[in-house]
């Protein structure tokens, strides 16, 4: 082979080393690069507060990212339909409906709670997926964490016609299994339905969360 040839075949070599050399040399001087990529990993995660949809609804508060991000469905599985889905209404907004809770009864060990969202409109509209759900004080402070989705069953499009409400499951175990372990007693439950960052709020029912358990299902048409 001409030693022309040994160039061209040693020349990709030669810049490989010479392009490692300057990854390892800018990695070796760019200590500020973690500061940065961490500055932009919080400026990211850092949404938009949710707004109240009536003057009854409690002030937003910091847990309003976890809330509204518990409320939104998943892509794919959760999303609810369009209007112009035949059949199914437009999708059901918060100034179109009202929240309410209701004590079920004691199964398990276990505190189950209805929790509904009612429409209160004129025409019909659709829910799919979980709502957002967290107590508050009277002050509008949230108390403890935000429930968590349970993994009973998979989201349905539940379309409600006027005066119709969906329901959705919510559980915490019973003060007498914890130690008596429980989150303070809550004034008031806000509520984020799916797809929506307004809230509605709504009387607790005489909830009290216990053993750092609480949990809400997806909504389906009829109470469990």
């Amino acid at each position: 082979m001409s030693a022309n040839g040994m160039k061209k075949v040693h020349k990709p070599v030669l810049v490989s080393g010479l392009v490692a050399l300057g990854v390892l040399g800018l990695g070796a001087c760019g200590g500020s690069g973690g500061d940065a990529q961490a500055a932009a990993t919080s400026v990211a995660s850092d949404g938009p507060g949710a707004s109240t949809a009536t003057g009854g609804d409690l002030p937003t508060d910091s847990a309003t990212a976890s809330d509204t991000a518990a409320a939104t469905p998943k892509q794919g599985a959760t999303d609810s339909p369009g209007s112009d889905s035949p059949g199914m209404g437009s999708d059901c907004t918060t100034d179109r409906l009202r929240a309410g809770l209701k004590a079920t009864g004691q199964e398990m060990n276990s505190k189950y709670f209805d929790l509904t969202l009612t429409n209160i409109s004129d025409g019909s509209c659709a829910l799919k997926g979980y709502p957002g759900l967290s107590l508050t004080d009277q002050n509008g402070d949230r108390i403890g964490k935000p429930a968590t989705r349970t993994q009973d069953g998979s989201a349905k499009n539940v379309v409600l016609k006027a005066g119709q409400a969906a329901h959705a499951v919510v559980r915490t175990p019973d003060k007498g299994v914890t130690d008596g372990k429980c989150w303070a007693k809550p004034a008031r439950i806000k509520v984020f339905p799916p797809n929506n960052t307004a809230s509605l709020s709504a009387d607790p029912a005489e909830l009290q969360v216990c053993g750092d358990s609480f949990t809400v299902g997806p909504f389906t048409t009829q109470a469990s």
